[in-house]
């Protein structure tokens, strides 16, 4: 099995064995045992350690092709920037006898089978017959993505320079006029400035031989979802982090500031605490409440679920229904590009992502899939690509309140 594979396994189980501790002491109604609380930190450190091998993994230079190439430990197949067959110097070769043999041994539906199928037999009996492979690939599962599913999505033609208060007049009271021109009122006007929503490139390509896709034909399919969900991927991260020079505003850093000073831990020691989220409920303003939502890692949600059962609440605050998470009764939106729980970091964000974060498709929202199949054809490969231009950019900052951790 390959590290990277290895290590979103293990991730995964860890945050499991941590929220099933959670959901054991929520269903009693009680605090954590202390062996509830070792063995839940212990899950927590874990997968905050494995999901970061897997993150410095797969962002190293050809490190997705390094961990695929560990899940083929014969070296039949390597995958090379996209999907591209290799053998190795260790492949063994059979001869023209156990070809014929094996071409016969097909056709007959396995009923016949000659001596020179029993080529490179081991001692136990077994004989190196070639298996039969499924046709459909079975894919990691998505990473959460959520901020487009929140966010104010609009295609573009063009970048388009979009208006914005930054201040509101301001109101004083007026004497009663005496008829010689005294006592006016008071000029005041709003403030305005504007941003640009521009589109940036991004995308990928994957390269795959004639032979592998006219011989599995569910392996484009399965090419093309895989590329679509990279693309998701990497901006998610724009979304999220992005520096906003040549690539998407993120929300980290330019939204409102909530409380404006960073929340301490609990008294059971919780970086990120309840009081904390009551404390920046407090900080968004009226209109926005209507549509407002929480974005967070998922396992900050567990977090936030075992510091609820410590705080041993009256009413619940975290909740499930539907299918569906909610935190003080907002609905909880998950991405794993938002950062985790940690001194001095930004776990949570609150408000309506709707009214406060604008994302601009260049063309339309749809992914572009392209085939080439000339570029590369003297070598007997296609060219899958990948692309969309996108942007985004926090429209209204005050419309989404930040919890930032004490350092």
């Amino acid at each position: 099995m390959s590290k990277f594979l290895e290590y979103k396994r293990n991730a995964a189980h860890a945050l499991n064995k941590a929220e099933a501790l959670v959901a054991a002491a929520e269903s009693a109604g009680r605090k954590f045992t202390e062996a509830e609380e070792r063995d839940y930190d212990i899950a927590m450190r874990a997968h905050k350690e494995y999901t970061r091998d897997a993150e410095a993994l797969q962002t190293s230079p050809g490190g997705i092709a390094r961990a695929l190439k560990g899940m083929f430990p014969q070296g039949a197949v390597v995958l090379d920037n996209g999907r591209k067959w290799e053998a190795t110097a260790s492949e063994k070769v059979f001869s023209s006898e156990y070809a014929e043999g094996f071409f016969e041994y097909v056709s007959s539906n396995g009923t016949k089978m000659s001596a020179a199928m029993y080529e490179g037999s081991n001692p136990a009996g077994g004989f190196a017959v070639p298996v039969t492979v499924e046709g459909q690939v079975v894919p990691l599962a998505p990473p959460d993505t959520g901020v487009r599913s929140v966010a104010n999505v609009i295609p573009t033609v063009m970048d388009i320079k979009i208006p914005r208060a930054t201040t509101i007049s301001t109101a004083t009271a007026k004497a009663e006029g005496t008829g010689n021109g005294s006592n006016l009122f008071q000029e005041s006007e709003p403030v305005l400035d504007q941003f640009t929503l521009s589109a940036f490139m991004a995308g990928l390509s994957h390269v795959i031989s004639w032979e592998l896709a006219q011989d599995v034909p569910s392996f484009q399919n399965f090419a093309v979802s895989d590329m679509l969900l990279a693309q998701q991927i990497f901006e998610e991260n724009w979304y999220v982090n992005g520096t906003g020079t040549n690539q998407a505003q993120g929300l980290i850093g330019n939204v409102g500031t909530g409380t404006g000073v960073p929340e301490a831990a609990d008294s059971q020691g919780n970086l990120l605490s309840i009081n904390a989220t009551f404390n920046v409920m407090g900080t968004l303003k009226t209109p926005y409440h209507a549509n407002a939502s929480w974005l967070m890692q998922r396992s900050t949600a567990v977090a936030l679920r075992k510091a609820q059962a410590q705080a041993n609440l009256f009413a619940p605050v975290f909740t499930h229904s539907d299918g569906k998470d909610y935190l003080h009764g907002y609905p909880v939106v998950y991405s794993t590009a938002m950062p985790a729980i940690a001194a001095g970091a930004t776990p949570a964000l609150f408000g309506d992502f709707r009214a406060g974060y604008c994302i601009g498709d260049r063309g339309g929202s749809g992914i572009n899939v392209k085939i080439l199949d000339q570029p590369r054809a003297t070598e007997g490969l296609v060219v899958f690509l990948a692309y969309r231009r996108t942007d985004g950019r926090v429209r209204r900052s005050e419309a989404i309140q930040s919890i930032v951790l004490h350092s």
